[in-house]
């Protein structure tokens, strides 16, 4: 069997993703070791997976906390630059410490997080294949395709692809400042220079991504490396979370949650309790990590209930809507049990799964910019009064269903792996 390395990015979205499809090759016989920050070793070994921590100075235990903090409080280009801020110190330990620890484990193939783009770098300097993985919407560039960032829809016609190359343009441009921090190590290891950050970082042997192939808008020019999976969840790893379940007294279940990153936007919260409180459904709010406190709200209406945490997948087996940041976890979870949604996209690619959602009828969108306590009750009385949101969830539910996406990122791995020593 092989020694896998895993590099990935230490937000919750991330991990998860990239710990289910680890622990599945570790079920293999394949030895598997995740590089990252001490904050994510709790969940990583929890796992049963073995964790190896990198730039402990710059990010001791506790680092995360008032980080994710931060990210929870910004929206749209504040959250970007706030992104690409954290990231120039990510990548630059990664570079300084990773290719020492890596060498060290003897690592046949490396699974590195699409979105980590200085990960391609240290593999190609170690001379080591990898694979990339796409655990948030995929990000390879087409020109039919709008940039993820964009709050634009699928448009093939010539004024469509016209918009996509000047928001790529644009997000070429919000790169700059990674670019060069690239760039400078690829210099310094004698690699030729990157043109252009996301594409030239992609593995040219597999990118495997969990979106499943019915959500992704059509992408003429996809490459053959390119496979879309599925959802990559493991209900075992799932933790136990307690809630009131004697609450719930059979009216139309409503969930609402804003994720795990951007989760303390108070008006968000209060236009989704103020909709919903004059339904009747009872609706279940999860306010997140590190978010707002349901102290925070006062009193709130009797059929409203606001936890920390909610048992997210018990929820939406018995809810009828859902209303979401167009996180993509919590998009996928939604489709897989048929269930249409309300999106409000906050932050990063959100916007690209917000429309995709609307392409696929599962679903309406609410802009950001727009929220108020009138759109989000509008769009719920969309989604509720017609039937064509429920029919094209269930239908994705149906085709989702057929899929084993863990199985297939293994024997794609796994292909990989085969490939790679055979050619040593």
């Amino acid at each position: 069997m092989s020694r896998i390395g895993f590099i990935t990015l230490y937000a919750t979205g991330h991990l998860n993703p990239s710990i289910v499809l680890a622990r599945a090759l570790q079920q293999q016989g394949h030895e598997v070791t995740f590089f990252n920050i001490l904050d994510t070793q709790e969940t990583i070994s929890t796992a049963g997976l073995r964790f190896i921590p990198f730039a402990e100075a710059e990010y001791p235990v506790g680092a995360l906390k008032p980080t994710m903090k931060k990210i929870a409080e910004l929206s749209g280009p504040a959250a970007f630059a706030y992104y690409v801020e954290r990231m120039v110190l990510f990548f630059g330990t990664s570079f300084r410490d990773l290719p020492k620890l890596i060498s060290r484990e003897k690592v046949d193939l490396l699974v590195i997080d699409q979105v980590q783009y200085g990960g391609a770098t240290i593999a190609e300097h170690l001379g080591i294949p990898f694979i990339s993985l796409a655990n948030a919407l995929l990000v390879n560039r087409e020109d039919v395709i709008p940039p993820p960032v964009m709050l634009w829809p699928f448009d093939p016609t010539h004024e469509g692809i016209e918009r996509n190359r000047k928001g790529w343009a644009g997000v070429d441009q919000a790169y700059a400042m990674l670019l060069p921090v690239v760039n400078e190590q690829r210099r310094s290891w004698n690699l030729p220079e990157y043109k252009n950050l996301v594409e030239d970082s992609f593995s040219p042997l597999a990118q495997i991504c969990q979106e499943p192939p019915l959500f992704e808008f059509p992408r003429p020019h996809a490459p053959a490396t390119l496979h879309l999976v599925g959802h990559l969840q493991d209900e075992q790893l799932a933790r136990e979370v307690p809630f009131p379940w004697e609450w719930l007294d059979g009216r139309l279940l409503i969930y609402a949650s804003c994720g795990t990153l951007q989760n303390r936007l108070e008006h968000v919260f209060r236009a989704i309790i103020e909709a919903c409180a004059p339904l009747n459904a009872q609706t279940v709010i999860a306010l997140g990590k590190d978010a707002l406190s349901p102290d925070d709200f006062g009193q709130v209406p009797a059929n409203i209930v606001l936890v920390p945490y909610a048992p997210q997948a018990e929820l939406l087996r018995r809810a009828g809507l859902c209303i979401h940041h167009a996180g993509l976890n919590t998009t996928l979870d939604c489709l897989e049990n048929g269930i249409p949604m309300v999106a409000v996209p906050i932050a990063s690619e959100q916007p690209g799964i917000a429309m995709r959602i609307a392409h696929l009828g599962a679903g309406t969108v609410v802009p950001l910019a727009e929220v108020t306590a009138a759109s989000i009750g509008a769009a719920v009385q969309t989604v509720l009064t017609h039937d064509s949101y429920r029919e094209s969830a269930r239908t994705a539910a149906r085709e989702i269903a057929k899929l084993n996406p863990t199985k297939e990122a293994v024997r794609i791995v796994e292909q990989v792996l085969a490939l790679t020593l055979a050619n040593v």
